[in-house]
Parts: structure tokens; C-alpha cells; sequence
């Protein structure tokens, strides 16, 4: 498992409603974080989270986490088209790096690691139901009304 620091700014960017609900983060929000996989087979990231009440996700008390769809290009015979990945975001207790960005993982994801199509409608629901999509990165400094 690997652990990297994040700013405040960085984590902002994979904010969601404070829920534990999932919500889609934009990819070109996710590309700013440092090493994530396979960015260029990256076809989706489901994030959710809540800064009130952390959860133990992969063995790690966390206060987010995000799921990271990526497209098989090279499947095995049988194997589904998709892949997902996991990780976990906690609180460091630094100044200047108050997350830490821990993952890559194989478990915990709301798909199995090895997913297809049919799998996602945990993510988007059924055809029609209006999608979850994650806040803007500024929301959570903008003042509420």
C-alpha cells in the first residue's frame, strides 16, 4: 500500500455530499492527484466520504473513499470488461498536508474487482433515476445560503 500526502486543495477536489452516498468525480479533477492508476483507462471514479464520521475502509480509519473504474484492454477469456480499484483518504493531522491518500487496493469497492457493465447500477441506479454527481471542487468554502 502506498501513502501520499495531500493538501487541503487536493483533497477538495475529490469532495463529495457529506453522506457516504457515492457521487461521480469528474476525471479531470481525479488526474490531479498524484500517481493514480491507470489514468489513461480510467473511465470513471465514485467517490464518498464524510469528515463527521469516519469509517474503517480497507483497514484504515477513514473520512473518504473513491473507486477508480478503469477499462480491461487486454481481458483474459471470461474475464469482464472492467476493473476497479480502491482507495482510501484519512486525516494526517499536518498543516500543510491534512489528508494522506493511502490505496491501491482490490477490496471494499462497491464492484467487484473484476466488474461488468451490469455491476454499475450500484453506482448510477437504474436507467432514468437522476445521477449523484460530486460537489464542486470550491464548495467547501463557499458560504452556505
Amino acid at each position: 500500500m502506498k501513502r501520499m500526502p495531500l493538501t487541503q486543495k487536493q483533497f477538495d477536489l475529490v469532495a463529495t455530499p457529506p453522506d457516504w452516498s457515492p457521487a461521480e468525480i469528474p476525471v479531470s479533477q481525479w488526474l490531479c492527484l498524484p500517481r493514480v492508476v491507470r489514468p489513461y483507462d480510467t473511465v470513471a471514479v465514485m467517490g464518498s466520504g464524510c469528515e463527521s464520521t469516519p469509517r474503517y475502509i480497507n483497514g484504515i480509519f477513514a473520512v473518504a473513499g473513491a473507486d477508480v473504474l478503469v477499462l480491461e484492454r487486454n481481458p483474459k477469456t471470461d474475464e469482464p470488461e472492467g476493473n476497479a480499484y480502491h482507495y482510501v483518504f484519512q486525516r494526517s493531522g499536518h498543516h500543510r498536508y491534512p489528508y494522506i491518500m493511502c490505496g491501491l487496493f482490490r477490496s471494499e469497492t462497491r464492484v467487484p474487482h473484476w466488474f461488468s457493465a451490469e455491476d454499475l447500477h450500484v453506482y448510477w441506479g437504474d436507467v432514468g433515476e437522476k445521477p449523484n454527481r460530486a460537489v464542486p471542487a470550491d464548495a467547501a468554502r463557499r458560504p452556505r445560503r
